[in-house]
């Protein structure tokens, strides 16, 4: 059966993406101010917190993306981990090693001996503890256990609402975990296996099993599940406004009434996510369905090409993003050392965020379109015949 082309996930692609980037360059500019600086800090931190849907989003879509390719397709599950690996593993070194070398570079006291970088390069290599190379750690993750969950899915399609809701209460059980447990407990005092757990359990695939069922059980019925959308998008719509209430409400009730410090209140891995992130995915899913409808139309070729492009290179952008922030970040700290004022400070902000994105897409955009280079974006670009047959005729 011929794969369908799912337009609206580019869509979800290209502004989660952008959601992601909005968040690490807000953050940058929450850091800059005084944590009691009122107001000012209190609308950085609810902004920040509504934004922090993207790590489960795109968890979601990988789940998704991946069922709906295979769920009513054979899978053979050795071509299926030679072409996901290829495709990760490679950015995945490249990435780790040039991120190294880069802080080496800003780090004057650097350790630039052979045995320190292979030795630092094989611990970020088994950790993912380079900027947030995590989401390619939990993607390895998946790949290796794909073909179990996929067989589980299709053995028990008459439970997947069971297996839903359960996953569900599993994964607010999880949340309430890490906020209310493991954020003040020493993992040096557990055994080792557990300690580890705990150490790096912000990449562990557990931590996340609910976006990648969820994914895929949306994917065994996606039809079906659009259809309903299609009749319930006004409820969507408002439960997505509520949720956002509901969001700030519980940030500032956090921060004003029981004293919980930043860091804790806008904590991505705590249960309010889970409800909220998952009526912003559907929200932002369901708007992919919609302009996937009207995309050819005259009026919207422009948009459209523009969301095919950041589609495309989305995962270029998520590795390239590391350089554009840090060269937007040195810009700003020596602006606001001018002493400008406050207003003028904070409308950098979204002339930063657009730097940050759109730099870091013509980059990726390109790169990937370079054959053999295109992989480290986690790209394949082949030759055109016309290059191919230069290169032979020089041979």
């Amino acid at each position: 059966m011929a794969k369908k082309y799912l337009y609206e996930i580019d869509l979800m692609r290209a502004f989660i993406m952008l959601s992601v980037l909005s968040v690490h360059t807000t953050s940058f500019f929450s850091d800059l101010i005084h944590a009691d600086a009122g107001a000012t800090a209190l609308t950085l931190g609810a902004l920040i917190t509504s934004l922090h849907y993207t790590r489960e989003a795109f968890m979601f879509i990988t789940g998704l993306v991946l069922f709906i390719t295979y769920y009513r397709r054979p899978l053979s599950v050795v071509t299926f981990w030679k072409k996901r690996f290829l495709l990760i593993v490679i950015p995945y070194v490249v990435w780790t090693i040039a991120y190294i070398v880069f802080k080496g570079m800003l780090d004057p006291d650097f350790n630039w001996s052979l045995l320190s970088l292979l030795a630092g390069i094989k611990h970020s290599l088994m950790t993912g503890d380079q900027y947030f190379l995590y989401y390619v750690v939990v993607s390895m993750q998946l790949y290796v256990v794909f073909p179990l969950l996929l067989y589980g899915l299709r053995k028990f399609e008459r439970y997947h609402l069971h297996i839903f809701i359960g996953s569900f209460v599993i994964q607010l059980g999880l949340m309430a975990l890490n906020k209310f447990v493991l954020q003040g407990m020493s993992y040096s005092n557990l055994p080792y296996v557990l300690a580890e757990i705990d150490k790096y359990r912000d990449r562990f695939i557990l931590t996340y099993q609910f976006w990648f069922i969820a994914g895929g059980i949306i994917a065994c019925h996606y039809e079906r599940i659009r259809d309903f959308f299609d009749h319930h998008v006004r409820a969507l719509r408002i439960a997505l406004v509520v949720g956002l209430i509901v969001l700030w409400g519980h940030y500032l009730f956090d921060r004003l009434v029981l004293g919980e410090p930043e860091s804790l209140a806008e904590l991505v891995l705590q249960p309010i996510m889970i409800p909220y992130s998952l009526l912003a995915a559907a929200n932002m899913w369901y708007a992919g369905v919609q302009w996937a409808q009207r995309r050819e139309r005259p009026g919207w070729r422009p948009f459209s090409w523009f969301v095919k492009v950041a589609a495309n290179a989305s995962f270029g952008i998520f590795l390239l993003q590391p350089f554009p922030l840090y060269y937007m970040e040195w810009t700003v700290h020596h602006i606001k050392n001018l002493g400008i004022p406050n207003w003028l400070y904070f409308s950098l902000l979204p002339l930063s965020i657009l730097f940050v994105y759109f730099s870091a897409m013509f980059i990726a955009h390109w790169l990937g379109k370079i054959p053999i280079l295109s992989y480290v974006v986690g790209r394949k670009a082949r030759f055109s015949q016309r290059r191919l047959g230069q290169v032979q005729s020089s041979m």
